[in-house]
């Protein structure tokens, strides 16, 4: 009776031994390769581009380059950028760049999606362009000369581009001009003075003035004025002139 139970003793050992034997066979050739194979597939699955965009510096304030750069261990299925909605061209260079020219500030939105259809979004202002005119920043009337004081936060003043008309439409050229203090003056025309000046991104501002005297004070009004209402004034002018020509002529 006691030979039995020792041998049923040894024989319940030796299974017990056998069976923790096998763990370490079981953890390394199957647990251990599914959670590695799993862990594979959620990343291929999931995995998503990194992008990178930047908005260079301009040379002109006309333009400037925007930089798009791909991060990621897959193939992309498809690049876009936009400028305030409107699809960019895109050059393909070296390193998965991708670079866009565009002529105006607005928002950026830049889209990958890789091989795998996992998306990426990211946004970037372009500000460094200048699509603002020139402003009259102080103007003044002595003798009957108006001095105008031109401002312009980016490109700086055209000189050359400043000009005015004078109620006559007759071309009226600037009788000094400091580039220092972006200050020019002209001879008033009491009865009108319309300013054109540019800026070297070719924004325009325009301006009308007109003078009057209060005693022996002479006193300046006008300012800038929008140039499709100065336009539209112009040939309602131009208009009515002609007509008064035509029933003129006997």
């Amino acid at each position: 009776m006691e030979q039995n139970q020792s041998s049923a003793s040894r024989r319940d050992h030796r299974y017990r031994r056998k069976k923790q034997s096998e763990w370490p066979h079981i953890l390394l050739f199957y647990v251990l390769p599914f959670l590695v194979f799993n862990s594979i597939l959620f990343v291929c699955l999931t995995a998503k581009p990194k992008l990178n965009v930047v908005v260079e510096d301009t040379n002109d304030y006309l333009s400037t380059h925007v930089v798009l750069t791909v991060k990621s261990f897959f193939p992309t299925k498809s690049v876009s950028m936009t400028l305030d909605g409107e699809p960019l061209e895109l050059e393909k260079g070296k390193h998965r760049t991708y670079t866009a020219t565009v002529y105006k500030n607005g928002s950026i939105e830049s889209s990958v999606v890789n091989l795998n259809g996992m998306p990426a979004t990211v946004f970037e202002h372009v500000n460094v362009l200048d699509d603002n005119p020139p402003e009259f920043s102080s103007t003044d009337i002595q003798d009957g000369v108006v001095t105008i004081t031109l401002s312009d936060s980016q490109s700086g003043i055209n000189f050359d581009s400043v000009y005015a008309l004078d109620s006559a439409g007759e071309r009226v050229e600037p009788t000094s001009v400091d580039r220092a203090s972006n200050t020019l003056s002209f001879e008033m025309d009491p009865a009108g003075l319309h300013v054109y000046a540019r800026d070297k991104a070719d924004n325009e501002v325009q301006g009308t003035f007109t003078s009057h005297k209060e005693g022996s004070v002479e006193t300046l009004e006008g300012g800038a004025v929008d140039p499709e209402e100065h336009d539209s004034a112009a040939a309602g002018t131009s208009a009515q002139a002609a007509a008064a020509t035509q029933v003129s002529v006997p």
